[in-house]
Parts: structure tokens; C-alpha cells; sequence
């Protein structure tokens, strides 16, 4: 039964006398709105006895009639339309070398749990995972839809060649979405938007400037402040999620006409048509009336919406190690009987009986823990487990990860000095063995893989689900070589340059700046490098032949901007060659353990460890005989998986200063490419590379590096071109980083060689290219 009546009739006062005493809601709202001149009170509220309702709708004839416009048009959007909630320009910071928590999966899981269908990622490089995103729905057979953009560009079929920081003009951002079939949003305000209008499907709509250029935009990027010109405007609107640390507060509901199946057209078929609605923290709404009231209208009611998207019933579900950890709650004032389902990847087994059938008491919860087993396909891999309960013809679902790492870890590139090589290796133990044989074998380069130069066996003691590394040490005569590992069925392979012993390095310790703190100095005929602990990272390559230090030094002077308001949370530009981990930088200002290893003989040796947190870095810096070769090593162990790439980065100023007479040059899978500086503004470069190096020179003063490092573990080398407006670092220089994936649960290797010379940048590739350092893909 549906009552309209007035407060004062003898209907509303006795209905009204159900209402308990402890209803206080109005004088917790403390609403302003209250007070105001001319505000009619609605009250909308039901009685229950047993099945049976009266719902009572009691105010003015007038507003008790716009309670029924809202029902009638929320009953009529229901019967034509269903809702598809999803999370639009949700970030995760996947491939960066910036953290930030949530992996992709965990992305996802955590928003169906709250009833999300749909979600469009755009976290800085987050367009790189397109097809990983669809690839991971797939191995689960999960009806979710994702797509991934870079703001302000949207749905495109795909974003190659896409230089997100060498896009300048607007008309770049406009002509790529266009030319990829996808869309781009602007600001609602933004005056330097203004001449570029918006398509003209909208022109005949809309009060604002349009021109037949094609050069315009698809609508506007909605914040909360932009409510009042969303609700009331014509112009398809995006608002986005932003990061799980921010709790994916914000959404937007989808309407989409009944028996229409989701899919990617059909999420932008809505947007264009503005069939969506925001939702902000706090329940706040934009959008087009007829949507938004009767989600609003859905929102007051909050059963409706709790039984469409399941949210009484709450699924959530982790990994540790190689077991699978799910919670289901029931949040039903009454039990709940229902059916749990696992789906794993096909290289994935789920060992044991899972629970099946389960009841659930009202306001409880039940947990499980479920053996999963990987197989090595299952290796090298985030593989994603879905998990699903169904009851009362309903289901809810959620997702997570099992993030595996190659079996084998090894160093890909690295050299040594005949006779021996030091060759660790990192063995995850994914079968159910405890003990298992683990075979080296090395090749001459280019020759038969049948014949083996060297062979060792030894055999690996450590538990399922867990990883040991084991040194060995190669007995080899100067040459090229080829590595292979070989272990619970998977290998894994290498390339070894092996030099001559000769040469008479040093090293030795000294405190430059009169800190406390020492640094260590290695010199030969060649080169003198300078190690500082801070950081550890190279300080100085000077070339001897040149005097010059190749790399850009602020070391051990401070930015200008020292004393800003956290100002080491920024990048901090000591200078050298250092790593970006975790953008501005988790190692900036670190103070490394370190240790001489080896101080004389035709190599010398610094070795520097550092912990944050549990996660490991040791470097090892070798400079080798007199020639000016420098090796850098990595070992990460690390267990934070928002940690998850590694930067390397030369900072270069070749010669006295750095400017457009340095020619910076990468072997691109489209050929050799130069890059210069360009005096008035900064800009970067995702290169993807054919071989593994990058070279610059200065053509004035004749002197040349060479980076150096195996070319099938970078995502791509990322180049930057900085210039003093810079907020951070407010210098001319440049960097070029191999943004390399750190994987978890096992120890990553990867190795960096510098050679700086005089004379030109093709001399110092052949030399890196005699010691067998240079890469192809």
C-alpha cells in the first residue's frame, strides 16, 4: 500500500505514531537547508508488519506530487534501462617507477566486491596493459570489460606511438584519440580550450563556440566543483576514480537500454549519450536529471540497490605464498545458503576439495583457505584467481592475484675476468620437490649449443613455495660466451663476456665533503670513478683522456630550493648515476652499507647493501684492468609489490655544460635515432629498443658515453631532456633509464655498463660489442 497524505491529516497522524522515539535523523544531519526560508519538509518513510508494507509519502500536495514524479521516473528508467557501475579513470601505477599500492587485479577485485562491472585505467602508463587487461579477463573467463587511457584520451583501439610527455600542443592530444578511434575530454574550465570547441554531433545543442576543424573535443572532465554545469548542460561528461589509497570512492552508473550486452562501445555509446551518472564521496551526483533523480531516488530507498549489486553479501580474497585466502560475509539480517566457485588459469591447479555448498548465519562470515598448485607455465607471471558466490540465482565475484617469478633468475648481461666468473643464480622452488638438481651450462658465443665449455651441477635444498640463490663460479678463457640454467624443467639463459686479466685498478676510501660519511674513489690509466654511499650511486665517471666528468653533478652542493616544504619528497638532484625505485625516489637519500670487496688486481670492487623496509638492493660497482668499463649489479629482493620497476639512470651533461651540441643516440626497432636537447622546454621519449645501448657524444668536445644493459628486460628506455623551469631540478642535463620490472618472491638480477671515452659514440659500441656486452632482441 502507497499513502500520500498531509502532516496534518488523521492518516499521517496515526501512521506517524509508528515512527520510534530514537528516529533522530533529522537533528544529526544538523542540515542548514533546515533553517531556510520557504523549505517544506517531505517525509518518505515505510511501516512493516511481517510481508506486509505501507509505504507513506507525507507533505504538501505539491511536494507529495513531486515525490511521485521522481517514483514514476525512476519506475520508468528501471523498466528500460539496467545500471552498470563501474570505475572510470581508476589508476594504478603498474610499469612506473613511481608507487603507489593496488596491482591491476587487486584493482578489480576490490571493485566488484562493490558491485563494478566495467572499469577504464589510467594511471601513468597504465595504456600499456590494454591487452594484458583483456589477456587476464580471459584466463578466468571473467565478463568484466576494461579499457585504459591517458587522460584526457580515452578508447582508442590502440596507443602506439603514443609520447605522453612530448605532446605539447592540444591539437596533438585531440588528432591522436581521433586518428585511434577514441575520444578526448577537457576541463570544464579551461579558457586555452575554449577556441577548440566540441564536435559538432553537439553543435546544434550547445551555447558555446564550435568550428568545423575536426580538432575538437568529445566533452568535458567533470570535477564536483563543475555540478551545476554538468546537471544542467548537454555535453557527454567523465568524472574519474583515481587510486586505491583514495578508497575508489567515486564512480559512475552506466544506463544502458534493456538487453543491450556491455561492452566497450556500449560504455562510450553511454557516455556520449549522457546515459551516466557520477557518484562522488558522500553519495553526490552529477548528471543528466532523468538518471540522476532516480539513482538518487534508489539511493534514499538503498534496498533496491543493495539487492541489484549484491550488497549484503561481501567476497574478498588474497594469496599468500601458494594458498588462496577468501572471506565470505553475510550481511543479511538472515542466513544465507549458497555455492563458492574457484577459476584459476589453466597453468594453475587447485589442490583439495573446495567448500561447495555453505550456509551462512545472519551477520556472519566463514573463511577458507584453498591449496592453489602452479605448474612452470604458470611462472613469469601475474595470474589471476577469481572467485565467485552464488546464491538465490545471484552471484558475486571478486579477484585476485598470484604474481610468480621466473623460476630461474639470473643475470642476463655480465662480464668477468678470465679464469673466473662469479655467476649467481636464484631458483623458485614451484614444484612439490624440496630437493632438485640445478645444471649450468656455457657455449662460445655463436657456436654449437651441443658443445659446452663448461658444466656444473649442484643441487638446491628449499621448500615449495620458497627460493634460495646459488653462486656458482665459472672456470672460462677469455671470449664471448652464452649461459644456460637448467632446473625443474624451465632454463634460463645469459650472455658473458670473459676479458683478459690485465690492468691494475685501485680503490680506495675518502670523505670529499668532510661529512663523516665516506666515499670511495676506483681509478685506472682510463677512467676515475667516485662512489657515494648515499644513494650509492656514481657520483663521478671523469674521463682522464678529457678531464671531464661525463655525468651531471650537483654534489655535493644542495638545490637552491633545499629548505621548501618536503622538499626530499620530490626528486632531490645529487647528480650521477642513479636509480629511480619508487619515484622521486625511495634510495635518494639512503645511506648504504658498503664494502671493499676487492681493492687491487686487474679488478676492483665496491659493494653496497641497503634494506626499506624488507626489501633488499645490493649493488656491486666493478671497474675493470685500464680499459674504462664500469659494471654496476643489481640484486633486488624485494616483498612490496607497488615497488614494482626499477630505473637505472645515467644523469649525462657530456662535455662542460650540456647543451644542443650533444647528439644522444638509440638503436630503435625503427633504426638508429638521434635525440638533442631543445633549449626553450623539457620533454621525454619512450624509446623501445632493438639492441641494448644508448649512446651520446659531444660533437665540440669529442667525448662520448655508452650505456650498456640486456635489452629483453626493460619495458622500453625512457629518455629525458631536462631544463631548468624543471620544479625539481633546475638544470640542464639529460637521462636515459631502463625502466626494468622488479619481480617479487625471488631475487632479480640486472646489470649496467658504462664506457666513456674520447672520440666518437660508434668506437665505444664496438668495445662494448668485442666483450660480448651488447644485447639484440
Amino acid at each position: 500500500v502507497l499513502v500520500i497524505t498531509t502532516p496534518g491529516s488523521d492518516a499521517a497522524k496515526r501512521l506517524g505514531k509508528q515512527i520510534p522515539p530514537s528516529a533522530q535523523w533529522k537533528s544529526k544531519l544538523k542540515s542548514y537547508q533546515f533553517n531556510a526560508k520557504g523549505f517544506e519538509e517531505a517525509l518518505a518513510y515505510y511501516l512493516s508488519h511481517g510481508d506486509r508494507k505501507i509505504f507513506i509519502v507525507s507533505s504538501s500536495p505539491e511536494q507529495g506530487e513531486k515525490v511521485l514524479e521522481h517514483l514514476e521516473n525512476t519506475l520508468g528508467v528501471l523498466k528500460n534501462f539496467d545500471l552498470y557501475k563501474g570505475l572510470f579513470g581508476v589508476k594504478s601505477l603498474l610499469n612506473s617507477v613511481t608507487c603507489e599500492a593496488g596491482h591491476p587485479l587487486e584493482i578489480i577485485g576490490k571493485g566488484m566486491n562493490e558491485g563494478n562491472s566495467w572499469f577504464i585505467f589510467d594511471g601513468y602508463m597504465d595504456f600499456l596493459m590494454k591487452d594484458e587487461l583483456t589477456r587476464w579477463m580471459d584466463d578466468v573467463d571473467l565478463p568484466v570489460v576494461t579499457d585504459v587511457g591517458f587522460s584526457p584520451i580515452y578508447g582508442c583501439e590502440d596507443y602506439e606511438g603514443l609520447q605522453v610527455q612530448n605532446m605539447i600542443k592540444k591539437e596533438a592530444w585531440i588528432r591522436y584519440a581521433h586518428e585511434k578511434g577514441g575520444y578526448v575530454f577537457r576541463p570544464v574550465y579551461d579558457a586555452d580550450n575554449d577556441p577548440f570547441g566540441f564536435m559538432a554531433k553537439h553543435k546544434d545543442k550547445m551555447n558555446v563556440f564550435t568550428q568545423d576543424d575536426p580538432d575538437q573535443y568529445d566533452g568535458f572532465i567533470a570535477s564536483e566543483g563543475n555540478k551545476e554545469q554538468i546537471d544542467n548542460g548537454i555535453i557527454p561528461f567523465i568524472h574519474t576514480t583515481g587510486y586505491l589509497s583514495q578508497d575508489l570512492l567515486s564512480s559512475m552508473v552506466l544506463f544502458l537500454e534493456k538487453g543491450k550486452r556491455l561492452n566497450n562501445d556500449r560504455i562510450w555509446e553511454s557516455i556520449l549519450n549522457r546515459q551516466n551518472v557520477a557518484v562522488l564521496e558522500r553519495g553526490k551526483m552529477m548528471g543528466e536529471a532523468r538518471f540522476r533523480n532516480a539513482l538518487q531516488m534508489l539511493v534514499l530507498d538503498r534496498l533496491y540497490l543493495e539487492e541489484y549489486f549484491g550488497d549484503k553479501i561481501d567476497l574478498s580474497a588474497t594469496t599468500e605464498g601458494y594458498n588462496l585466502l577468501v572471506e565470505v560475509s553475510n550481511k543479511n539480517p538472515f542466513p544465507v545458503k549458497g555455492r563458492l566457485e574457484i577459476k584459476v588459469p589453466a597453468a594453475i591447479e587447485i589442490a583439495g576439495d573446495l567448500p561447495g555448498s555453505l550456509t551462512l548465519p545472519a551477520n556472519a562470515s566463514k573463511s577458507f583457505t584453498i591449496k592453489l598448485r602452479p605448474g612452470k607455465k604458470a611462472m613469469d607471471y601475474a595470474n589471476p584467481v577469481a572467485v565467485h558466490f552464488t546464491w538465490d540465482q545471484k552471484r558475486k565475484s571478486t579477484l585476485t592475484i598470484m604474481d610468480l617469478p621466473p623460476a630461474i633468475s639470473l643475470y642476463k648481461l655480465s662480464y668477468a675476468h678470465a679464469p673466473d666468473a662469479d655467476f649467481p643464480v636464484t631458483i623458485h622452488n614451484f614444484s612439490e620437490q624440496s630437493s632438485f638438481p640445478v645444471k649450468v651450462e656455457v657455449f662460445q658465443a655463436g657456436g654449437d649449443k651441443k658443445q659446452v665449455v663448461f658444466e656444473e651441477t649442484k643441487m638446491c635444498n628449499t621448500p615449495t613455495a620458497t627460493f634460495k640463490e646459488m653462486p656458482f663460479k665459472l672456470t672460462l678463457d677469455p671470449g664471448n660466451y652464452s649461459v644456460k640454467v637448467s632446473a625443474l624443467g624451465t632454463t634460463g639463459e645469459g650472455q658473458l663476456g670473459v676479458g683478459k686479466p690485465d690492468g691494475k685498478p685501485y680503490v680506495y676510501e675518502v670523505d670529499l665533503n668532510s661529512d663523516g660519511v665516506m666515499e670511495y674513489r676506483m681509478e685506472n690509466d682510463s677512467v676515475q670513478v667516485t662512489l657515494l654511499t648515499t644513494g650509492a650511486r656514481v657520483i663521478e665517471y671523469i674521463v682522464k683522456s678529457r678531464d671531464d666528468n661525463v655525468l651531471f653533478k650537483l654534489w655535493p652542493e644542495k638545490p637552491i630550493d633545499d629548505k621548501r616544504p618536503f622538499r626530499k619528497w620530490g626528486y632531490y638532484p645529487f647528480g650521477g648515476f642513479e636509480d629511480f625505485l619508487g619515484q622521486a625516489s625511495m634510495e635518494t637519500h639512503k645511506v648504504y652499507d658498503a664494502r671493499i670487496v676487492r681493492k687491487e688486481g686487474d679488478f676492483v670492487q665496491v659493494e653496497m647493501v641497503a634494506d626499506y623496509y624488507g626489501n633488499q638492493i645490493k649493488k656491486t660497482f666493478t671497474l675493470y684492468g685500464n680499459s674504462p668499463l664500469l659494471e654496476v649489479r643489481f640484486a633486488l629482493t624485494f616483498r612490496n609489490r607497488e615497488a614494482n620497476v626499477l630505473g637505472p639512470q645515467p644523469i649525462l651533461e657530456l662535455g662542460r655544460h650540456h647543451g644542443t651540441e650533444d647528439v644522444f643516440t638509440a638503436p630503435t626497432l625503427d633504426g638508429l635515432k638521434e635525440y638533442r636537447m631543445q633549449p626553450k622546454r623539457y620533454y621525454g621519449q619512450v624509446i623501445h629498443l632493438k639492441e641494448g645501448w644508448n649512446a651520446g657524444y659531444d660533437t665540440k668536445e669529442d667525448i662520448t658515453f655508452v650505456g650498456a644493459y640486456p635489452v629483453s628486460q626493460p619495458l622500453f628506455l625512457h629518455m629525458w631532456m631536462n631544463h631548468p623551469a624543471n620544479g625539481d631540478a633546475h638544470h640542464y642535463y639529460v637521462e636515459f633509464q631502463p625502466w626494468t620490472p622488479i619481480i617479487q618472491k625471488s631475487t632479480m638480477y640486472f646489470s649496467y655498463y658504462i664506457w666513456g671515452s674520447g672520440g666518437p659514440w660508434q668506437r665505444g659500441v664496438e668495445e662494448l660489442r668485442k666483450r660480448n656486452l651488447v644485447t639484440v632482441r
